[in-house]
């Protein structure tokens, strides 16, 4: 009789167990949210370290993270696991197992607030208190038409370049 880690599953099997499709199965291995199928073409399975891995995504996910940010928190939590010695062998036989440990993340995670994402931007010095910003996802125009820009926003301001600052005129 086996034990039930010793289960092996198909795509499809883990799929069903888990309430996902085979085709997000697959994707999850794709975006490295779960580890790749043991073994390759027909003798490639998955087993229950796979099935807590895609039940862990999948609580992730209700909590609002993104895939970047359950890659992190996989990511982080294999590492304070390291610190402390334990393999992932280990934690993943462990959270495989453990559904208690799942739901406690889970409200955890659920409780936390997030960091909001984080752009850059270029400051383009106007006159002293006043500077045109512009996000990272644009381009800055040519120099000349960007210089063309900061003296209409002085015009429109009525104030001088910024102190320190020479004005080409």
């Amino acid at each position: 009789m086996t034990t039930q880690l010793d289960s092996r599953y198909t795509a499809a099997q883990l799929g069903q167990l888990s309430g996902v499709g085979e085709r997000t199965v697959r994707y999850y291995v794709r975006e490295g949210l779960i580890d790749p199928p043991n073994g390759r073409g027909r003798g490639a399975h998955f087993d229950n370290r796979h099935l807590g891995q895609l039940q862990r995504v999948r609580i992730l996910q209700e909590a609002g993270l993104d895939h970047a940010a359950i890659r992190q928190y996989g990511e982080e939590i294999e590492a304070a696991l390291a610190r402390r010695g334990v393999a992932r062998r280990d934690w993943e036989a462990q959270w495989a197992r453990s559904s208690q440990d799942v739901a406690r993340l889970y409200r955890r995670l659920k409780a936390q607030r997030f960091a909001p994402p984080v752009s850059t931007v270029t400051r383009v010095e106007v006159a002293d208190g006043i500077a045109l910003l512009v996000d990272g996802s644009h381009r800055l125009p040519a120099p000349a038409k960007l210089a063309e820009a900061v003296a209409d926003l002085r015009a429109a301001f009525n104030v001088r370049a910024a102190t320190g600052q020479a004005e080409r005129e």
